[in-house]
């Protein structure tokens, strides 16, 4: 099954769980690229009022197509209680071409699954998975055991082989 993890991350924290999730997943990663927002008072006040608003940033073409994949996860902050606009405009500008679909949103602790509902209503049809990781898991480390469960909801390990039963030599009168 191939995998593509689109993302946006202002600050570093969605693009830490990705990598994460994208070791599990042995994904591909586009990096939705976006030059509206920064880390400032500016960048904040900005990446806010777009947020609330629901205004759609320009974003840098894709490198990756996601037509060619079995499966996109997106991913991206939730930003003053919805999913970030970059990952917003990535989804208008994919929806149609996009496969099957898992979603995964960081946050500061509120707004996780009426984010997560938002971006499925956008997205248009019903995920495979979809996953929250606060700040909280991010800060203590558990964010790793909350990536490794949804990678494995996602792409469930394949059954072991059988093993063949061993050789018994054959006993000769």
């Amino acid at each position: 099954m191939a995998v593509l993890i689109a993302f946006y991350s202002l600050t570093g924290t969605t693009r830490t769980v990705v990598a994460e999730l994208a070791r599990h997943l042995q994904a591909d990663i586009e990096e939705i690229r976006c030059k509206r927002y920064g880390v400032s008072f500016t960048g904040w006040w900005r990446a806010a009022a777009d947020s609330w608003r629901g205004r759609l940033p320009g974003i840098a073409p894709a490198t990756h197509t996601a037509r060619n994949y079995d499966l996109v996860v997106l991913a991206g902050p939730i930003w003053a209680w919805h999913p970030c606009p970059p990952l917003r405009a990535y989804v208008r500008r994919e929806r149609a071409d996009l496969p099957e679909t898992a979603l995964l949103l960081t946050h500061g602790g509120s707004a996780g699954q009426q984010s997560l509902d938002a971006l499925q209503a956008w997205v248009g049809k019903p995920p495979k998975a979809r996953v929250t990781i606060t700040a909280a898991e991010m800060k203590s480390g558990t964010y790793a055991e909350t990536v490794a469960h949804f990678a494995q909801t996602i792409r469930p390990r394949p059954p072991l082989a059988p093993v063949p039963p061993a050789h018994v030599p054959e006993v000769l009168p």
